[in-house]
C-alpha cells in the first residue's frame, strides 16, 4: 500500500513539473509604479521646500507665480534627477476699478490670493502614455485647487507650456535656476 502510495505521490510530482515546464516562476519584488497624468498627489510639506523661483510675475495672465522645488531635484538640472518634484503656486493679483493689476511701490503686482496649484514629478517610464506630441521626457503633471482639491487628470495645457522645452528637460527658467541655485533657500 505505501509503495502504492509512493509511485503515485511521485507520478503526480513529475507531472506537474512536467507541465510547468520552462516557466519563470521566480518571485520578483514589483515594480515603483509608472505615474501618469494627475496621479501626483501634492506634497503636504512642499511650503519647506527650497523655492525654485519666487515671485513669477505674469502681468498678461494677472498672475504671481511661487515654485518650489525638492531638496532632491535643487541638486540637479539639465536633465533633472528621477525623484524630483515642482510645485507651483498660482496667485491671482489685485487689480483696480478697470480690471488692470494694481502695482506696489517698487512696480511688481500684488498677491490677492491662492487660485490654483500644479504639481511636476519626474520618475524613470513615466509620462509615456500621452500622444508623442505631448511627451516631455519622463514628466508627469497634476492640478489642484487652492484647497487642495484634484482638478482632474487633463493635463493638456501643463505638457503643451513644456513641450518647446526639450533643451532644458522640458523645465520652464532653467537659466534663471541655475544662476541663483546658491542662493535658494
Amino acid at each position: 500500500m505505501n509503495r502504492v502510495l509512493i509511485s503515485l505521490l511521485m507520478g503526480i510530482s513529475a507531472a506537474g513539473i512536467t507541465l510547468a515546464g520552462p516557466y519563470d516562476i521566480e518571485v520578483r519584488p514589483s515594480a515603483a509604479p509608472v505615474m501618469r497624468d494627475g496621479d501626483l498627489k501634492l506634497p503636504a510639506d512642499y511650503k519647506s521646500w527650497p523655492v525654485y523661483l519666487p515671485d513669477v510675475q505674469r502681468p498678461e495672465l494677472k498672475q504671481i507665480r511661487d515654485i518650489y522645488i525638492n531638496p532632491q531635484g535643487l541638486k540637479s538640472s539639465r536633465p533633472f534627477a528621477y525623484g524630483t518634484m515642482m510645485v507651483m503656486e498660482l496667485h491671482s493679483v489685485k487689480t483696480g476699478a478697470d480690471g488692470q493689476p494694481l502695482l506696489d511701490a517698487n512696480g511688481k503686482l500684488q498677491k490677492q490670493g491662492l487660485s490654483k496649484i500644479f504639481v511636476m514629478g519626474k520618475g524613470s517610464g513615466w509620462g509615456q502614455v500621452v500622444p508623442p506630441e505631448q511627451r516631455t521626457g519622463e514628466w508627469v503633471y497634476a492640478a489642484y485647487d487652492a484647497s487642495g482639491n484634484s482638478l482632474g487628470k487633463d493635463m493638456s495645457a501643463c505638457r503643451g507650456c513644456h513641450v518647446p522645452l526639450k533643451d532644458t528637460d522640458f523645465v520652464a527658467r532653467v537659466p534663471e535656476f541655475e544662476a541663483a541655485r546658491a542662493n535658494v533657500r
